[in-house]
């Protein structure tokens, strides 16, 4: 019986098929006929997504139910190409309703197949408009964003509104705040009850981050869809950087170049307690390695880097991260051997590192060349005879020519 049923499928698909060529046939030699003069068509009101949105190959960025349609009599063309596509739903519904889609390729460029979808690029596309024509423009060697505010905690007489997009999506009383209730991977329930007894009301207190104001354009992405777009490497490097940090979400075709590189000695200075100052200089490098900093743009390092404090009667509150000044002085060779200006937080002097800046968040580095770089530090040794390594790694694109690029090592 199961043979028989496919049999019967495959006869039926057979026929469609070559019923479909034979009206294809039919129809081409009748194509000519003058279509109706259609009003201007917005080819934003037929996609599936708001302009600027984040799409891959294989989405279907158009609204088939959204699509202008026109008198099948006069507008025959319009049938050939959904015989064309193999769009049997859209042949059955022309005929017997007498109305015809306008082809898709009528309003796109490139980037979208006949059939609606994505096509033709690897990686985070971008749905726009060139024109009146909607096209989905493939991602460049590098797309980068920055971390932004996106979710907020707003508090209210009875307890506090958590908002986003300038909405409020639910309301929280005092005594329901708890991790389970506070969509947030930064403060716990426990910190938002402090600030919530500490401020006044209509204050706010950002519980979530999401990335905008994108190298290309794209739209604002959301917490819940950074790591399902980009992956966990940049959900984790957006969560550790801190606000404004821009964050690579996507690097394709490009070779690593040394631009430059440098060394340092811990020292030993006990009256500072060598100990803490070994531990800050490797926490100073776990800061800044695998930073990336895209062109004439400003980054710091990590945020969630503690370090060590040593009593210091000449520091401001007696006490100073020691140990942080000789991988500072690296950081700061290479990156002023590449042309970059003197990072933020620092001085030229011996002891880098200005009191009361946080080494890791509070340094900040700019990246005033043509390409993107990254920074890589390390430790080797222990104690005093410790040596702290950085480099930074200019990102060359496919196709680049470098004609101002500086080359040189710092010892």
């Amino acid at each position: 019986m199961l043979d028989i049923t496919r049999r019967i499928r495959s006869n039926w698909s057979l026929k469609v098929v070559l019923g479909l060529v034979s009206l294809l046939i039919i129809f081409g030699a009748l194509s000519f006929i003058q279509q109706d003069n259609m009003t201007t068509v917005d080819a934003r009101k037929m996609a599936n997504y708001d302009m600027g949105a984040t799409v891959f190959s294989g989405d279907d960025v158009i609204n088939e139910n959204s699509i202008n349609k026109y008198p099948l009599a006069s507008n025959l063309g319009y049938l050939v190409y959904q015989i064309r596509i193999i769009n049997i739903e859209g042949v059955l519904q022309s005929i017997t309703t007498g109305a015809v889609p306008l082809p898709i390729s009528e309003f796109t460029k490139y980037g979208i197949s006949d059939a609606g979808e994505a096509e033709g690029f690897i990686g985070p596309g971008v749905l726009t408009v060139e024109g009146n024509a909607l096209v989905v423009k493939p991602p460049s060697n590098f797309v980068w964003g920055y971390k932004t505010p996106y979710t907020y905690g707003v508090k209210t007489k009875e307890g506090i509104d958590i908002v986003e997009n300038n909405e409020t999506i639910k309301s929280i009383s005092k005594n329901d705040i708890n991790n389970d209730t506070i969509p947030s991977k930064y403060s716990s329930g426990e910190d938002v009850i402090k600030w919530y007894d500490r401020n006044d009301i209509g204050s706010n207190i950002t519980l979530d981050y999401g990335l905008s104001d994108f190298s290309d354009n794209r739209s604002t992405i959301p917490p819940k869809d950074i790591e399902e777009y980009f992956g966990e490497d940049v959900a984790n490097y957006t969560q550790i950087h801190p606000s404004g940090a821009p964050v690579m979400i996507y690097m394709a075709n490009y070779d690593e170049k040394v631009g430059s590189d440098a060394y340092t000695y811990l020292g030993s200075y006990p009256q500072y307690n060598d100990n803490n100052r070994a531990f800050n200089a490797k926490q100073f490098a776990l800061a800044w390695n695998n930073t990336i900093i895209p062109p004439n743009s400003t980054s710091s390092g990590t945020e969630i880097i503690g370090f060590a404090a040593s009593a210091d009667p000449h520091a401001p509150g007696g006490y100073a991260s020691h140990g942080v000044c000789p991988p500072a002085r690296a950081l700061r060779a290479v990156a002023m051997s590449l042309g970059f200006p003197l990072p933020q937080g620092m001085n030229g002097a011996s002891e880098a590192v200005n009191f009361g800046v946080n080494p890791g968040s509070g340094i900040k580095v700019t990246n005033t060349g043509d390409v993107p770089v990254k920074i890589i530090m390390w430790t080797e040794g222990e104690g005093p005879g410790m040596i702290i390594y950085a480099k930074m790694i200019e990102l060359i694109p496919e196709g680049y020519e470098d004609t101002n690029s500086i080359d040189s090592t710092n010892n």
